[in-house]
């Protein structure tokens, strides 16, 4: 993936076809633009207000509560970046936008649409945090009252592929009996293994907030006998023992080295021998190997909203092997990374 200006008139293809224009110098100006007129758009409800339905400028600013020149301004410049269309005066969801929300992955965006606001709040403060180091945790101190079930959204919608790929790829054994699914979020991942196995009970280790509504989701599951949670921090919790399997997906960038080396310990501690461990991440490059896009977004994105960063690949699968993990190995799928390691038997 990489990001870059492209020309809709002829005129600005030209231009750019020169070398004329420093893209790179003017990526951060025209895509803060867009950026924060989307955010607006978004916290205002104007996507959805525009959803089933054309408006003209003033009818958008009365159900929106905004100033109605302002809103005329950024409607038209909306257009303008391909979001809306604009026909008599009245403007509607552009074409492959609406299908995009609606469509196979409509879920998924909208989804990522809600919590894009909540993801700006912290980028805001990025100054502070690379000149200090310091971040505020938002799974500890959330930026509004609505981020967490933004957040929730976000990790269940589009799940399914994810989940799927995971059971296909984890070679349990025939009968497994226990799972420990370590920040297991909303219980989508514990929900899918036990679907596919039937002897299989989870333990999820998370916050109270995801808690609660993974509760919901086990619930529409039918597998509330089957899957329980244990709440709070999940290095003061009591994990249990004697799991078959333990998995880490996509928490290891939520947390520093060192702690990523003391929950994988501690999953080692709480399998039983011939026990599996299994973490999923970003795939993240070694030092000096080139970082394509979404490594180096994904990065920078969870330094913003946690503090840690996404770890190098192989830096987690020699931690799995410290922790006395044998039989290590990788599997890369796309653009995620997931590390197989066996407790000896």
């Amino acid at each position: 993936m990489k990001m870059g200006l492209k020309g809709q008139t002829i005129v600005e293809k030209m231009v750019l076809s020169t070398g004329m224009l420093p893209e790179k110098a003017f990526m951060p100006f025209f895509s803060t633009i867009v950026t924060n007129a989307v955010l607006t758009a978004q916290r205002f409800g104007l996507f959805d207000t525009l959803s089933d339905t054309s408006l003209t400028a003033e009818e958008v600013s009365q159900l929106a509560e905004t100033d109605p020149h302002a809103t005329q301004v950024l409607l038209e410049a909306l257009t303008a970046f391909g979001y809306l269309t604009r026909q008599n005066g009245r403007f509607t969801l552009e074409r492959s936008f609406k299908k995009s929300l609606n469509g196979k992955m409509g879920e998924s965006a909208q989804s990522v649409m809600a919590f894009v606001p909540d993801i700006a709040r912290n980028f805001e403060r990025l100054d502070e945090a690379v000149k200090t180091g310091k971040v505020d945790n938002f799974h500890f101190k959330p930026s509004t009252d609505t981020t967490w079930q933004n957040y929730l959204n976000f990790l269940i919608a589009g799940a399914e592929e994810s989940v799927n790929s995971l059971i296909k790829n984890v070679p349990l054994p025939g009968n497994p009996q226990r799972m420990l699914d370590i920040a297991g979020g909303p219980a989508q991942y514990s929900i899918g293994f036990c679907k596919h196995y039937p002897s299989l009970s989870a333990t999820i280790l998370d916050l109270p907030e995801s808690a609660a509504f993974g509760k919901e989701q086990i619930e529409k599951a039918g597998l509330r006998d089957r899957i329980d949670y244990v709440e709070g921090d999940f290095f003061k919790s009591d994990w249990g023992e004697g799991y078959d399997f333990a998995l880490m997906s996509n928490i290891l960038h939520a947390l520093k080295e060192e702690d990523c080396q003391a929950l994988i310990a501690r999953a080692y501690e709480a399998l039983k021998p011939g026990g599996i461990v299994m973490t999923k991440d970003v795939d993240y490059p070694d030092e000096d190997s080139p970082i394509d896009y979404l490594a180096g977004a994904s990065s920078l994105l969870y330094f913003a909203m946690t503090g840690a960063r996404t770890h190098p690949t192989n830096s987690i699968a020699d931690w799995l092997r410290a922790a006395g993990f044998k039989d290590v190995s990788v599997r890369k799928s796309k653009t995620a990374a997931e590390i197989i390691g066996t407790k000896p038997g």
